[in-house]
């Protein structure tokens, strides 16, 4: 059996991935292939702390949190109910909000970007990301999103903090480029010229 494709969204917070991420797997489906999304932190028992965590309800140092994110990702591939590593060798493609860039990039604002991901080193072994999908946006146009459709802030949803993590991504993506298929796209642009963009890469893969 053909393993499923491995897409991952990323971008600071209000760059629209959720859309995005809805958006293409319509189209995944359209073409009868069996499409999954998910999302990190997840709805399991760490993801759950940790969206305690953002939303400032419990305090922890950022240390803390990059191992906690660090054990969400392993729970979220290996688990026996809904793990991505299982459901990409039955075939079905997995589509997810957030993954390993995202701890590179938020967490490496704070602690040392090695030790990050000496952390995640086990979720870069069992899986491999087929495609990233980097949706690039300012920081003040995040803000301004995140203001407009959120009663409340999490912890890293400050202007200097987003300022900080787009520059870490940039930098990631630099680091990679020649080794990951990483996707830049204007998250600027308009969500359907968005979406074509995003499916024109990605239908490539599919066959």
């Amino acid at each position: 059996m053909k393993r499923g494709l491995f897409i991952t969204f990323e971008g600071i917070d209000g760059s629209g991935k959720s859309t995005q991420v809805g958006l293409l797997k319509s189209k995944i489906c359209k073409t009868n292939h069996a499409c999954y999304t998910t999302l990190e932190p997840t709805d399991g028992p760490i993801g759950s702390l940790l969206r305690l965590v953002l939303s400032g309800r419990i305090k922890m140092d950022e240390r803390s949190i990059a191992a906690l994110f660090a054990a969400d990702r392993l729970d979220h591939i290996n688990n026996d109910i809904s793990g991505i590593r299982d459901k990409l060798l039955k075939g079905t493609s997995v589509i997810c909000d957030r993954y390993l860039l995202s701890s590179y990039a938020y967490q490496s604002v704070r602690t040392p970007l090695d030790w990050v991901m000496n952390l995640n080193s086990e979720a870069e072994r069992l899986v491999n990301v087929d495609c990233t999908v980097f949706i690039d946006i300012s920081p003040d146009v995040a803000i301004k999103r995140i203001a407009l459709n959120r009663g409340n802030r999490d912890l890293f949803e400050t202007k200097d903090r987003l300022v900080a993590v787009r520059e870490k991504y940039l930098e990631l993506i630099d680091m990679y480029k020649s080794e990951r298929n990483i996707l830049i796209v204007d998250g600027e642009a308009s969500v359907e010229e968005i979406s074509d963009t995003i499916w024109e890469h990605v239908s490539t893969l599919l066959d």
